[in-house]
Formats: C-alpha cells, sequence, structure tokens
C-alpha cells in the first residue's frame, strides 16, 4: 500500500507571471522550429606550440547533411572543425581539406602540432584522416578506424608523421558511426540476394565451448604515414589502450580477445573477454607479450617517466576485476611486481559516472600513487575493488595514497578537502592533483608542494576530450598540460598549466573577458585561453591572450534566435520519501517542477517524467538547452504544460520483489507534493517515459491509476523476453552482442535493473517487473512509440501492444522506420510532436492545439 507523507511538504516555489490558457503554445516559449534551428559548439584545442586553435562549430540541426549517426543524429553530429592561426592574427576559417558536407570532429594534435588527426563521417562512411596545419591538406587513410566514447581505442600519434590506431576487419566496417546505414544496406542486399535464388543468405551464431583460449577479436592494428598516406599493419586481431613509451620506441597495447564463455554458474558483470599485455618494437616491427595469464583493464595502462617500467590494473585469468591488483613490468627483465593495497578499497570510476574501473593510478618514485579509501570495519586484512553506483550516496572519504610494491600505503591528501579524483598532469617530479585549497604536486618522494593557492577562488578542472575519448570522461593523458577554471574570489578565469619535464610545472592566469565566462581550451606557451559566454541556448565564444583586450576576441556566436525565448522556470519541491518495504527507512528528496511561461493561474495539466534511479538537481535557475534535444521538456512548456522529473532514488524503488517494484510508491509520494502546490490539475497528469523510463512508466501505470495518459517510447516491457533477446540493431551485423543484456539485470552495481538472478533462478522477479503480463491492470490510454534501428529491439512494444490489444484496453502505436533510439530525422520529429498534440487532445488533457494534423 502506498504510504501517506510522513512530514511537511517543504516548497520551494517563485511567483510566476501567467496569461494564457494551459496547452496554448506562445510565441514566448520554446517552438519546434526554434529548437530545429539551434547550432551547437563542441571541443577545442590548442596545438602543443600555441600556435593554432581548432574548435568544432555544429551547424543548425535542420541543416545537417544528413540524420544516419549512430541511433541518434542530435547532440553527437553535425559538426565542422574550425582553425585560428594566432601568430597571423587571421579569421576563423573551415579547417581546409575536409569535406564541409561531411560531420567533423578533432581527435589529437600530432607532437610538434603540425598535423590534426580529424574523424570525418559522410553517408554511411566513417574515416579517420591527418590534415597539415599549414596547407590545410587532409590525407584520408583506407582502413575504418575502430573508436567508442571510452578512450579504449584512441588512434595514437607515434611521430610527427606517423599514427597508429586501431582498425576494423575487412567485409566489417560497420562503426557504430555508421551502424544504421550499415545495417539497412547489407539487408537490403541481402534480401535482394536470397530474393533471386542465387545467392546463400544464411549466417550462423553458435555458443562458445568451455575452454582457456580464446581466438582474438577481428581487427587489426594499422600504422599510417601522413606523408604518404600509406598504411602497413602492425598486427592482426583488435588492440586497445595504446601507450607510446616516453622515447617513443616502443607501443604498449592490450589484445583484446572475442568474447569468451559464459559461466552458467556465475553473474555477468560484462561481456567476458581478455585483454593481454603486448608490447610493439616499432623500430624492429616486432612484438612481445608481456604478464601472461593476467587480464588487464583497459584504460589502466601507465608508463613510467623514465620508460622503464609500465603500469597496469588486472587480475588472474578467471578471476574478475574485484581481485584486481595494480601492477608493474619491469620492461628490461620482464619482471612483474605486484602491488597489493591491503586495507584500502580502490574507488571505481563508476561513481562519478563512467566505467566500472579503478581511478587512474600514476608512479611515484619507485612506488605508485592509487585513488582509495579504506575498508570498512572488519575487512582490514582484505585488499577490495567494490563495484559501484553513480553518485552511491554514503561512501567513506577517499584520498591519494602512496603505495609501495610490499604492501604499504600512506594517505597523501588526508588533511584536503574535495580530493579530486583526477591527476590533471604527471611527470617525473609532480603528480598535479586538485583539492579545495588549490592544485598540489605530489613528488616521488611522497612530499606534497602547493603550486596554486585556491583561497582567492575555487578551481575546478576543465574537461578536455576528442572524439574517441568524450570531454565529460574526464581521465586525461600526460603531457598535454591542464587548464582550471576559477572561481568565486574578485578575479575569475583560467589557470593555464604546462607539463613540466623537470621540477614543478608552469603556471599562468588569465582573467575572464566577462561576467558568466567559462573556459574550455588554454594554452601557456600561446599566452591565451578561449572562452565560452552564454545565456540559455545562446553562446559566444572569446578569445583571450596575454597582454591583448581583456574583453576577449570573438570567434563565434551561436543561437541569437533563442534569445528573447522564454523557456519557463524551475522549481524544486521537497518531501519525504519512505522505503516502500520499511517505513523506518526514510529521507528527503526534492523533485523537479518546470512552470511553463506566460499561462493562466489555473491548475495547469502535467508531463511527469520517470526514470529509474533519478535524483534530479532542480535548484531555481536559468534554464540552459544545450543541444535540440527533441525529448526537451522546454517544449512541453512552450506548450503550456507544467513538467516534472519525478525524484526515484534507486535505494527507493528497488524492493525483495524487484528492481522497480517500488517505484509506484515513490512516483505516488512525489505526485502527492506536486499537487500540494496547487498548480496542478489532478485531473490531466499525465505519465511519461524514454528508454529505460519506457519500461519504468508502463510498470507504474499497472499500479497507480492517478494519470490521465501514458506515454513510453522507446523502451522494453517484457523483462525476460528482453533478458534473452537481442540488443536491437547491434546483433544483426555482430552476433558477439548476443547475450549483453544478461548485465544490465545481473550486474552487482551500476544497473538501475539488477536483479541479482537469472529468469532460470528467478522467473518470479522478472515476471512481477514486466509491464506486458500487467496490461491487464493499465487503465490510462497509451500512446507507444518505438523504431526498427533501436538498441532495444522494437519486438519488445509489438508485445506489450499486443498485450494491451488483447486486454482490450485504448492503445495506439507508432512505429518509426529507419531511426534509432528515438527519431533524429527532422520530419519524424514534427510527427512525434504532431502525435504528442493530437493525443493529448483525445485523451482531454488539454484543449486543440494549433499544429500540423494527422490523417
Amino acid at each position: 500500500m502506498r504510504q501517506l507523507l510522513p512530514g511537511p511538504i517543504v516548497l520551494a516555489l517563485a511567483a510566476c507571471s501567467i496569461v494564457l490558457p494551459p496547452g496554448t503554445a506562445t510565441s514566448q516559449g520554446l517552438t519546434l522550429d526554434a529548437l530545429l534551428k539551434m547550432e551547437g559548439l563542441g571541443e577545442a584545442k590548442f596545438d602543443p606550440t600555441g600556435r593554432w586553435l581548432v574548435f568544432e562549430r555544429i551547424r543548425p540541426y535542420d541543416a545537417f547533411p544528413d540524420y544516419s549517426y549512430r541511433t541518434h543524429a542530435f547532440h553527437s553530429s553535425g559538426h565542422q572543425v574550425w582553425r585560428l592561426d594566432l601568430q597571423a592574427g587571421s579569421e576563423p576559417e573551415l579547417m581546409p581539406g575536409i569535406d564541409p558536407s561531411a560531420h567533423a570532429w578533432i581527435e589529437s594534435f600530432s607532437p610538434d602540432g603540425t598535423r590534426l588527426a580529424v574523424m570525418q563521417y559522410k553517408s554511411g562512411r566513417f574515416s579517420l584522416s591527418a590534415c597539415e596545419m599549414g596547407s590545410g591538406v587532409c590525407t584520408v587513410f583506407g582502413p575504418v578506424p575502430r573508436t567508442d566514447w571510452t578512450g579504449d581505442y584512441r588512434p595514437i600519434w607515434v611521430s610527427e608523421d606517423q599514427l597508429v590506431y586501431a582498425a576494423l576487419p575487412e567485409g566489417q566496417e560497420a562503426a557504430q558511426a555508421s551502424l544504421r546505414t550499415a545495417t539497412g544496406a547489407w539487408l537490403s542486399r541481402v534480401w535482394a540476394a536470397a530474393w533471386r535464388g542465387d545467392t546463400v543468405t544464411s549466417d550462423e551464431v553458435r555458443t562458445r565451448p568451455l575452454v582457456t583460449i580464446s581466438n582474438p577479436a577481428s581487427g587489426f592494428l594499422v600504422k599510417a604515414n601522413v606523408r604518404t598516406g600509406e598504411t602497413t599493419i602492425l598486427a592482426q586481431g583488435r588492440y586497445a589502450d595504446l601507450r607510446l613509451s616516453p622515447d617513443g620506441e616502443q607501443l604498449a597495447a592490450l589484445a583484446v580477445s572475442g568474447p569468451l564463455p559464459l559461466d552458467p554458474d556465475r553473474l555477468q558483470a560484462a561481456i567476458p573477454r581478455r585483454h593481454r599485455l603486448v608490447l610493439f618494437d616499432l623500430e624492429a616491427g616486432t612484438q612481445e607479450q608481456l604478464a601472461d595469464g593476467k587480464d588487464f583493464a583497459a584504460y589502466t595502462l601507465a608508463w613510467a617517466p623514465d620508460g622503464d617500467r609500465l603500469l597496469g590494473f588486472a587480475w588472474e585469468d578467471d578471476s574478475g576485476p574485484s581481485s584486481g591488483r595494480f601492477r608493474v613490468i619491469d620492461i628490461v627483465t620482464g619482471n612483474l611486481t605486484v602491488y597489493p593495497h591491503t586495507g584500502l578499497d580502490l574507488a571505481s570510476e563508476r561513481e562519478r559516472g563512467f566505467a566500472m574501473r579503478p581511478e587512474r593510478a600514476v608512479f611515484l618514485g619507485k612506488d605508485i600513487a592509487i585513488f582509495a579509501r579504506p575498508v570498512p570495519t572488519g575487512h582490514e586484512s582484505e585488499a577490495l575493488f567494490t563495484p559501484r553506483d553513480i553518485g552511491e550516496p554514503g561512501l567513506a572519504r577517499t584520498d591519494w595514497y602512496r603505495l609501495s610494491a610490499d604492501g604499504t600505503h600512506e594517505a597523501l591528501t588526508g588533511d584536503l578537502g574535495q580530493v579530486s579524483s583526477v591527476p590533471l598532469e604527471t611527470g617525473p617530479d609532480c603528480v598535479l592533483i586538485r583539492a579545495a585549497q588549490g592544485l598540489y604536486c605530489l613528488g616521488p618522494d611522497g612530499q606534497r608542494k602547493q603550486l596554486i593557492d585556491a583561497t582567492s577562488g575555487d578551481l575546478h578542472f576543465v574537461l578536455a576530450g576528442s572524439y574517441s575519448t568524450y570531454g565529460s570522461l574526464s581521465r586525461p593523458d600526460a603531457g598535454a598540460g591542464a587548464l582550471a577554471e576559477v572561481r568565486g574570489g574578485e578575479v575569475p578565469g583560467a589557470m593555464l598549466i604546462d607539463p613540466a619535464s623537470a621540477g614543478l610545472p608552469d603556471a599562468k592566469f588569465l582573467k575572464s573577458p566577462a561576467k558568466g565566462a567559462v573556459p574550455i581550451a588554454g594554452s601557456l606557451k600561446g599566452g591565451a585561453a578561449l572562452f565560452r559566454v552564454g545565456s540559455r541556448a545562446g553562446a559566444e565564444l572569446l578569445l583571450v591572450r596575454e597582454g591583448a583586450d581583456t574583453r576577449g576576441r570573438p570567434l563565434a556566436r551561436i543561437n541569437d534566435h533563442l534569445q528573447d525565448v522564454a523557456f519557463g522556470t524551475w522549481h524544486s519541491v521537497s518531501y519525504r520519501l519512505e522505503h516502500p518495504g520499511d517505513a523506518s527507512v526514510a529521507e528527503d528528496v526534492a523533485s523537479c517542477l518546470l512552470l511553463p511561461p506566460n499561462t493562466t493561474e489555473v491548475p495547469l495539466p502535467l508531463i511527469v517524467e520517470v526514470y529509474p534511479g533519478t535524483v534530479p538537481r532542480c535548484e531555481p535557475r536559468t534554464p540552459i538547452l544545450s543541444y535540440p534535444n527533441p525529448n526537451s521538456p522546454y517544449l512541453w512548456a512552450g506548450r503550456g504544460y507544467a513538467y516534472a522529473r519525478i525524484a526515484l532514488p534507486r535505494d527507493y524503488i528497488g524492493t525483495e520483489d524487484g528492481p522497480i517494484a517500488g517505484m509506484d510508491e515513490a512516483v505516488d509520494t512525489g505526485l502527492d507534493a506536486l499537487l500540494a502546490t496547487g498548480h496542478i490539475d489532478p485531473d490531466k497528469i499525465v505519465l511519461s517515459g524514454f528508454s529505460q523510463g519506457a519500461v519504468s512508466a508502463l510498470y507504474v501505470a499497472a499500479h497507480s491509476h492517478r494519470f490521465a495518459a501514458i506515454i513510453a517510447r522507446n523502451g522494453w516491457a517484457d523483462l525476460t523476453s528482453h533478458y534473452f533477446g537481442p540488443p536491437g540493431i547491434y546483433s544483426i551485423l555482430d552476433p558477439d552482442y548476443f547475450g549483453s543484456e544478461f548485465i544490465r539485470y545481473e550486474a552487482e552495481a551500476g544497473s538501475e535493473f539488477s536483479i541479482g538472478q537469472t529468469p532460470f533462478d528467478a522467473p518470479e522477479a522478472f515476471y512481477r517487473n514486466s509491464p506486458v503480463l500487467l496490461a491487464k491492470q493499465i487503465d490510462a490510454p497509451v500512446l507507444l512509440m518505438h523504431s526498427d534501428m533501436d538498441s532495444f529491439s522494437m519486438d519488445q512494444f509489438d508485445e506489450m501492444y499486443s498485450a494491451l490489444l488483447r486486454a482490450g484496453k485504448d492503445a495506439r502505436y507508432v512505429r518509426y522506420w529507419g531511426e534509432g533510439h528515438g527519431p533524429s530525422s527532422p520530419a519524424n520529429i514534427r510527427d512525434m510532436w504532431a502525435r504528442f498534440d493530437a493525443f493529448m487532445e483525445e485523451v482531454g488533457a488539454v484543449s486543440a492545439v494549433d499544429g500540423p494534423s494527422l490523417e
């Protein structure tokens, strides 16, 4: 039973000026036309010498050359690379040599900055190219690069003229960027061949036997010569985490195996593969496998400053990451030294939203520096690496520790506040870290020196990335320098930090050019920083140079057409949430309420968005739309709806009955708090969910009857068939993806749908949480939307529609063909919103809305 509110509801609501009836679109609110004309800004980099600045500018969404990129085009494509010669003082220009109709992204500069590696995508073709900064001539390499956002497959410069990168195997060039186009083209070919009757069109997928030896994953390692355009194969197979030695003569990499057999008696936290450490001699062209029998975590390799040792996180075969230890390999002798972290629990990168791997470790003289916390009481003799959830509450303090090979350790930052897990820069004499008191160098002797005092303002590390390593990954590699934003205090600005080959790094401060300006790139050698300044969705890039006009030089300006848009106002609605299975467990939470602009002061229709694990941040703030998101809450607000994100912390939606079995109670409690504001019409509440929120919305709809209608898009509905089924489009061209959904339900942490058992062992839990089996309990009209090229199989909503049909319910089902995780095509985006309008009118949530009619 739903619990009554146990305590007072605390409302943080500002007064609002409202003049039009709910549901009425206004010229001052965000319209779909305005959203589809949005531009954007991406990554920016200075070259190592400080002469060149390159930045990504994203075209207006309705002007993209195509919308086939990955499983959705918005937020991740439309990019063009621009360059600026700081020595010449010229105007920014599109990077010559790149097809202006292609999508193009910055990857990395060569060591001396004479060349820029660029990723390009056009009409289903993905490629890596290298562009001469002086001439603008670009060389496109034939083998298609393998990439992903994690940084595992970053191309790496091994000299000023040569790049090494992981490439996809011949005949399997469907990079994730080309997934929809490649799949569509392949299906068209094999369908036509089958209909001609002259070609066999079968393929075969089979389980893997329980053997100890695994074949390498398909692919090859390529060395590309920028001057000649020639490519040579260094090795067959897939290689990850490429790391060049300090002298440039050796390349460390991890050889990736094909999927390993699944152990029926062990839960799967990841697709099981092995990663073997391999060392390439680039001069001799030879390779050697090191650390036999050890399985390494990708993106944990690091060279010692003198190049004689290599560090990585690994575990014994068939054991798993939780038993992992940092290991150091002597490159000359091949000796491997284990660094046991007894008494410590390694901090997981997953805690701040990324991969389930330990935070980066670095060399500290003959020892190493790791980021960890003390083990819980009673586990002092253990060395732990505990799986964690994103933002998991109640964890012990983390610090940098010096760890010796004999297992002894000492805290290096225990007296500092807000210690960051990210080493900003590393060198022979300094591991640069940030804390509340400033920037500090941890020396090889373990001694700490303060580089910058933060008493004059808060310091925040500025994330920097590339196409293959998103900036938000925040796991920077040594040697590129660092950039810190100085907030607060009397003089905000940018702190530029250069890597140091000896001693402490150099640093330089540049004052912010305008209120609210945020640094996004900087170069100490160039004495320059690039700032982004703007309000709401509009933005401008300002270049600040040492000794120049402190107001900055404008380089680009976007989205002026949104400057007068009234987005509405966010408010925080706070209340007490009880655990559905134990009333003695409760906490104060806040849900977020967006009130629309320019509507009458009457109860409003409300869109309630649900997504498992949501702990929204909703302090009153100026709304910001960072990219043309067709799922934006501001589009609802522009139509006169109130919109709410309900707090659904994972610990309060999961019960013994399943991972979302308590979600309906949490949603009902949140609704009570929203209704108590007096702004919401209780008869016009529509429940909405997208992706993982879709299955959540359908589940809640079966257990709560407070909604006028339900919208569920691009998710799934049957936990059992989802567990066993393919991950949508991904398995058509790559059968290795079969079984990848096991992880969602079996993972100990990091998944909102973790059950911790298989359907073989706990079928009831899968049944109880499956909306398809609860269709008879859904009373409100339902709008289902899905796509044939999503990572969630459209079959899931075929099942849900059939269940609603058989149960005699009011349902309509819209299917988008050629689309991935939601519509990308502007035509389909417009159609989706026209269908929303028609559905809302049909179920009586709003009066008739002017707009395109549907036949």
